[in-house]
């Protein structure tokens, strides 16, 4: 809870993402702990320009009782801080990791509305959240391995499995190996960028569509977490991606 900013928005499968350090205490207090103690390894990350925003991604390791197996999972934070304070993270997604519990979380969004943002962060935060819909949109007219490798930066990621997959040739072999019988879809639901314009996150529900062994659609639902840097021309690509699963559909 230390590292939590008060407005952090959190990402833990079989939930909706919740918002806020208490929605996030709350949480935790809810759910049964995930067995064994987390070990982490950041594994790449940039800070911003005006180096009051940054994000992380990596590698966390659990040691699991009784029989001290070792579980593999992937996360990614972004953090943000005032100047001269303490690095906080303002949004965290476990991907990968254990889903929640014996838990009835009800879903809570971010104030998107209510905030106070100067002419060109505001402007900021449309355009990075246009450019995550038109994204979407992408993918469900060209195919999801066409829209990866057109939106992820050079040194952006996915997480594959079990890989990480680095860059746009990368991603859309990827990709076009899964094959073309699945579908996906989001949308952005919360946005915050930067104060020097350069970095940024989005945050949104998804549905993933494939086909049973029958023929029958079979949807997923989850919850997502990007980071995205802005281009020398202006243009947005991410530099990672990666969420979890909800039980229900979006709303």
């Amino acid at each position: 809870m230390a590292l939590l900013a008060p407005n952090v928005a959190f990402l833990r499968a079989g939930v909706p993402f919740v918002y806020g350090r208490d929605s996030v205490r709350a949480l935790f207090r809810a759910t049964k702990a995930a067995p064994g103690a987390p070990h982490w390894e950041p594994v790449a990350g940039a800070v911003s320009y005006d180096l009051r925003s940054a994000y992380t991604y990596g590698v966390t390791a659990r040691v699991t009782a009784p029989r001290s197996e070792i579980r593999f999972e992937r996360y990614i934070a972004y953090w943000e801080r005032a100047r001269g304070g303490q690095w906080r993270i303002t949004a965290y997604a476990e991907v990968d990791g254990p889903t929640a519990v014996g838990a009835a979380v009800e879903r809570i969004d971010p104030p998107d509305a209510g905030r106070q943002l100067s002419r060109p962060v505001a402007d900021a935060v449309a355009n990075v959240r246009a450019t995550d819909s038109v994204f979407s949109d992408l993918a469900d007219r060209a195919g999801i391995a066409a829209a990866f490798a057109q939106n992820v930066d050079n040194y952006g990621a996915v997480f594959g499995n079990p890989a990480l997959i680095v860059g746009p040739p990368a991603v859309l072999k990827y990709f076009a190996a899964q094959g073309t019988e699945s579908s996906l879809s989001w949308r952005p639901i919360y946005a915050s960028v930067a104060g020097s314009l350069d970095l940024a996150f989005t945050i949104g529900d998804y549905t993933a569509t494939s086909r049973g062994t029958s023929g029958a659609a079979i949807q997923r639902f989850g919850k997502y977490l990007t980071i995205w840097k802005r281009e020398p021309d202006g243009s947005w690509k991410f530099m990672i991606d990666g969420g979890n699963g909800t039980p229900a559909k979006p709303e």
